[in-house]
């Protein structure tokens, strides 16, 4: 019986060492369904990726260090992209840094890439989650001092991915 259980562990273990990125079941081409939504709170200036003019996005692996995917937002004006990255950096005494983080599960992936310091942080975090039409990309640019939001703006999109 022991050595099952040890077995099933070692298994349930390699799997999980072994999963694919959550942005994987993500890769493709979308165009925008619909019209672009951009909120804002206490910031003039929500023009990000030109979110407002975005057309479609593209989900392609990365190909830099640290960098699992790369997004492209394409606008009517450009087309402008995001690193999808995994890492952690601290300064000497330990009171500012620089990071990047991936997760996900079934029908959903998210990645958020920040500074901090003591008592204030700031970051971009992209979203993906599939709908029954598509899927919806959403991107939160926060900026928050002592552990209260100061300013930010928020992006969602439907997609529909194109057949390739």
């Amino acid at each position: 019986m022991n050595v099952i259980a040890a077995f099933v562990l070692l298994f349930f273990s390699y799997s999980i060492a072994q999963a694919a990125d959550p942005f994987d079941s993500f890769m493709g081409n979308y165009v925008i369904d619909g019209k672009p939504r951009i909120k804002e709170f206490n910031s003039n200036y929500c023009i990000l990726y030109s979110f407002s003019g975005l057309t479609g996005i593209t989900v392609k692996p990365g190909e830099a260090k640290f960098e699992s995917h790369m997004v492209h937002f394409i606008s009517t004006y450009k087309s402008v992209r995001h690193s999808v990255m995994n890492y952690e950096t601290r300064n000497d005494r330990d009171t500012a840094g620089s990071f990047a983080v991936t997760s996900g599960g079934e029908g959903w992936a998210t990645n958020v890439r920040g500074t901090w310091s003591i008592g204030n942080k700031s970051g971009v975090r992209i979203r993906l989650m599939r709908t029954e039409r598509g899927a919806v990309v959403a991107l939160d640019d926060e900026t928050s001092r002592g552990g209260v939001t100061k300013k930010a703006c928020y992006y969602e999109a439907d997609l529909v991915k194109v057949a390739e």
